[in-house]
């Protein structure tokens, strides 16, 4: 662990985004005892390109996932940082943990270790063991410029791509403290995070890490590519990653076991349990700072009883209702599913601060992916297996015979004749259930360009004093980036 703080030490002191202030050139490394010159300081420094941040709070809150539980005392607790995202305005009170520009910043030190990293390889004559470590390097550099990307410019369409800025893709190690950046086109920094997958993702080898589900194992990165080429509309791409994240391409045992295992555990085993690194379904998971775990149901906006009810008790397009169990706390007014647990991490002053494990990417995602991509393709046979797949593992007593999804059931539900539709829109529902309080269904909603309408409630709880409707065309989709963007060249996001 020395060595990687000596490291992260390096890197934070030549990473131009999160330094501010500062006015003269890094005239040499600030510490000559973390020169990058073995196999096993390049292992370690890229152990540390992961964002550090979390997205939970402010993706959560943005979404339809959300909504307000209205003033209604003990229990129910108002922060500006969940309460800014829902009302989709900026503040500059709120930078710290869990906010947009926490997560900038800690994406930005990622990258920054992953630019280090690659440098030293370059400047070395290391061994073929480091390759596996530049690999991982290079597809951390791309995962997190995507998810930047993504966060704080327009979603991605081929059409405008070359049309809007995107984010500043960073390729060198920093030299100076008041460097300047460009943000590009959306279209420039996809073709960047593209060019690291393909060169970083061969690279990748399982048999480097001690424990592959901290690291961009084989599957892990295909995972992200599947993700990645979604985006970018990509099916076959889509289809060809995710047949490479279960063995064979059948998920059969990589998904969680909720109906058979997880529903007989108590609460405590169901949270630690779905973190745990030999979960066949966590494909990457990293250590996040983060209030989420202490917080994430009780915030004022969030998910509140009715809306609960709607995602999973209420019968779905198979005709029965999930089987997932959740926890109720304070009378019902908040709900908490069983996923998140926070470790505290003291300092040597007796201070310290909130962690939790993030499950960054997941076989259930890659699945849903994979499906969607078939209904695009035309494949809808293959869609409805991936589909009727997922729900054996969460519908209680499923039955292959009357519960399967069928052409029927698409019909009937949704009231279209398109099985495309239907099958995406099953896709969607099914996500928007499978990841709640974890963020994701605001990756859905900026690829589907889905409307969202929040409502704000009086000191009663029950008048409407407000509603925000954010369209696809609304530049607030977009997060702000950190006014001190500005000292490096970088122009923020329009409001108007």
């Amino acid at each position: 662990m020395k060595v990687v703080n000596k490291i992260v030490i390096a890197f934070l002191a030549v990473c131009s985004f999160v330094l501010s202030g500062c006015e003269k050139f890094l005239e040499q490394e600030p510490d000559m005892r973390t020169t990058i010159n073995s196999v096993e300081k390049v292992k370690a420094l890229v152990s540390t390109a992961y964002p550090t941040g979390s997205y939970y709070t402010f993706m959560e809150a943005a979404s339809d996932n959300a909504e307000d539980k209205g003033p209604l005392g003990s229990g129910v607790y108002a922060y500006e940082i969940n309460r800014t995202p829902y009302m989709f305005e900026e503040t500059t009170a709120e930078t710290g943990t869990d906010s947009p520009t926490n997560y900038w910043n800690r994406a930005y030190q990622a990258i920054a270790a992953a630019n280090h990293a690659l440098h030293a390889i370059a400047e070395n004559n290391f061994d073929a063991k480091v390759l596996p470590y530049k690999g991982e390097a290079l597809v951390c550099r791309a995962y997190a410029h995507f998810m930047l990307v993504t966060l704080f410019a327009r979603a991605y369409d081929p059409a405008t791509a070359d049309n809007y800025p995107g984010i500043p893709y960073v390729v060198e190690p920093g030299k100076v403290v008041q460097a300047q950046y460009d943000r590009k086109t959306i279209s420039y920094v996809y073709d960047m995070i593209e060019k690291d997958l393909k060169e970083g993702l061969p690279l990748i080898s399982d048999a480097a890490y001690e424990v592959p589900r901290f690291h961009f194992n084989v599957a892990a990165a295909h995972a992200f590519a599947a993700r990645f080429y979604l985006f970018k509309k990509d099916y076959e791409k889509v289809v060809e990653h995710a047949n490479k994240v279960a063995p064979s391409g059948n998920y059969q045992n990589s998904l969680r076991e909720w109906i058979s295992t997880y529903n007989s555990w108590e609460t405590d085993q169901m949270r630690i349990n779905y973190l745990r690194s030999n979960e066949p379904a966590n494909l990457l998971l990293a250590q996040t700072t983060s209030w989420w775990g202490r917080r994430y149901y009780y915030y004022r906006f969030g998910l509140t009883f009715n809306l609960n009810r709607n995602l999973m008790s209420v019968a779905n397009v198979t005709g029965k209702a999930w089987g997932q169990r959740t926890s109720s706390y304070s009378n019902s007014t908040n709900i908490r599913h069983n996923k998140f647990t926070e470790f505290f991490v003291y300092s040597t002053s007796g201070t310290g601060s909130a962690r939790i494990m993030a499950p960054l990417l997941s076989a259930e995602e890659a699945l849903f992916n994979r499906a969607e991509a078939y209904a695009y393709l035309g494949d809808y046979d293959k869609a409805l297996e991936d589909l009727n797949l997922y729900a054996s593992k969460r519908i209680t007593s499923f039955n292959s015979t009357t519960d399967r999804v069928t052409y029927t059931k698409l019909e009937n539900f949704y009231k279209t004749s398109d099985p495309r539709e239907g099958i995406v829109k099953t896709i969607l529902d099914f996500k928007r259930a499978e990841f709640v309080q974890e963020g994701l269904r605001w990756l859905d909603i900026l690829r589907h360009k889905i409307t969202v309408e929040h409502k704000v409630l009086d000191t009663d709880g029950v008048t409407v004093v407000q509603t925000i409707t954010i369209d696809s065309d609304d530049p607030r989709r977009m997060f702000q980036l950190p006014p001190e963007v500005t000292l490096a060249g970088i122009e923020q996001n329009p409001r108007k």
